[in-house]
């Protein structure tokens, strides 16, 4: 397997040349600047547009700390599911359904609009820009670039909050805000959005960070799936894999493609990648926030719930990865994770995993400490054979093409082929099971569940079993909005989620 190449450098300082602060879907809120070296009247020429497209990938990362960055969307994805443990303040609030504080996430909710924005400037500038300044196709794939990463923070949105303000122009004035727009008609503009990429963008990149044809395919297919387009999302998932460009990681165990050294092989489709280069300069403190303090040093109390931990076959290779026993920071005798803290680790993003930045762990390196190169990845390969295997079984049963699909995966884990003669329920819940162990806390989770009408049936048991005492409805499915904007703006309605 090939590895990809290092990524533009200026991708993560282009946001000091660019956009500083950019309105919420609330547009009497905050009012668009463009800031420094760059105006809307300066641009001219394709470099400038590059750093357009280079602070619309920024924003996905939000200084480091939210959005991407430290483990804030993975906890308001799977962290309200039965495969990520969430017991760290104030996300605790997340995990145990207490959310009478509809601000609840209200930061995620504004990191995610300061995309939508950037993205709708870049669009805007770039299409207005003379094609004199462009070679060849640069332009529609400049363009392409900003539409794909406005396809995904509304893919993100649709998750996490329903219908949501439907934004695609930049905001020029303090207007009232936009309402809400019917779920349907987001969906078809995410659709828009990643057909224009697939249209434009190359079938290969220089890395995962950038967006390409497969990662427009395959966040296709899963905007399809949301809808129960099978048949749709097969095309595009077997358009992705048809691609040739990606395969699974084998080279070594399934814990090192974690590693910062293999952030760029070509298991990851698309991934928010970090430049690593300080503490408070383009890094991603994600490592910190998924491991807690006496393994390695890690800021918070999440790990793999005891359930799913427990339905991992003994001669599964991803133990390696998530575990029980670990040694303790201070030394002494083998701790268990699930005596003291009530879950298991889950290793895939921590200090021990940064093998390029700062090998060693804690204060004695300190110039890296909470730093990493590491990426959080949005799309990798093991995903979209999974989706693939789910798939075929959907529209034709378990034949052979999805249990080819589901092996490749077990295989690479060191697990026999799956049982032979399923039926479509039972290859239906093997897939299920395969994909919580393989993507727990990767932010899918949640999706899978809705998807097979699933969601509200499996988090009454994990909260009864974990002994939270709430009662899990279908009007769990969707965040509040947060308060701040339902009183900011006049035109904004609430989810039922809202009046908890």
């Amino acid at each position: 397997m090939n590895k990809k190449n290092l990524f533009k450098a200026i991708m993560l300082y282009a946001c000091s040349m660019i956009f500083l602060l950019t309105s919420s879907s609330c547009e009497n809120d905050l009012t668009e600047e463009l800031k420094s070296e760059l105006s809307e009247s300066s641009i001219s020429t394709e470099s400038d547009a590059v750093a357009l497209v280079d602070g619309v990938y920024n924003g996905f990362l939000d200084s480091g700390w939210g959005y991407y960055g430290s483990g804030v969307m993975a906890r308001a994805t799977d962290g309200i599911t039965d495969v990520f443990d969430v017991g760290d303040a104030p996300y605790i609030n997340l995990e145990t359904y207490n959310w009478s504080d509809e601000n609840i996430i209200a930061p995620l909710w504004k990191s995610i609009y300061k995309v939508v924005d950037r993205a709708n400037w870049a669009i805007e500038i770039i299409e207005g820009m003379d094609e004199s300044v462009f070679e060849d196709e640069s332009k529609n794939s400049l363009i392409a670039e900003a539409k794909f990463l406005r396809g995904l923070a509304y893919f993100d949105l649709t998750g996490l909050f329903g219908g949501v303000p439907l934004k695609l122009e930049p905001t020029k004035s303090d207007a009232p805000g936009l309402p809400r727009s019917p779920i349907e008609e987001v969906y078809a503009q995410i659709e828009a959005d990643f057909e224009f990429a697939i249209k434009h963008l190359p079938q290969t990149t220089n890395t995962p960070g950038e967006a390409s044809k497969g990662a427009a395919y395959g966040l296709l297919a899963k905007t399809q799936l949301r809808q129960l387009k099978w048949g749709k999302a097969g095309e595009n998932i077997d358009n992705l894999i048809a691609l040739g460009e990606y395969d699974l990681f084998t080279e070594d165990s399934f814990l090192k493609l974690f590693y910062e050294s293999n952030v760029l092989d070509n298991e990851f489709i698309f991934s928010i990648l970090s430049m690593g280069e300080s503490y408070y300069v383009a890094s991603n403190h994600h490592l910190k926030f998924f491991t807690p303090w006496n393994y390695d040093t890690g800021w918070a109390i999440v790990g793999m719930p005891v359930g799913i931990y427990n339905s991992i076959e003994p001669d599964d290779e991803r133990r390696e990865v998530y575990f029980d026993e670990y040694p303790f920071l201070y030394g002494g005798e083998i701790r268990s994770a699930i005596n003291e803290f009530g879950f298991a680790i889950n290793r895939k993003f921590g200090s021990f995993n940064r093998d390029v930045t700062a090998p060693g762990t804690g204060y004695a390196a300190y110039k890296n400490y909470g730093v990493s190169k590491m990426g959080v990845p949005i799309l990798r390969y093991a995903d979209v054979l999974l989706l693939k295997a789910e798939i075929e079984n959907e529209l034709n049963g378990p034949n052979g093409e999805a249990y080819n699909a589901i092996n490749q995966v077990r295989n690479r884990s060191g697990l026999p082929n799956l049982t032979e003669g399923l039926s479509k329920g039972a290859f239906r819940n093997a897939v299920l099971k395969e994909r919580a162990i393989e993507l727990a806390a990767e932010g899918h989770r949640k999706d899978d569940l809705i998807r097979h009408d699933l969601f509200v049936s499996t988090m009454n048991q994990y909260l009864s079993d974990q002994g939270y005492p709430v009662n899990i409805t279908a009007d769990h499915k969707l965040m509040p909005i947060p308060r701040t904007e339902l009183d900011l703006n006049p035109n904004m309605e609430p989810n039922p989620s809202n009046g908890f």
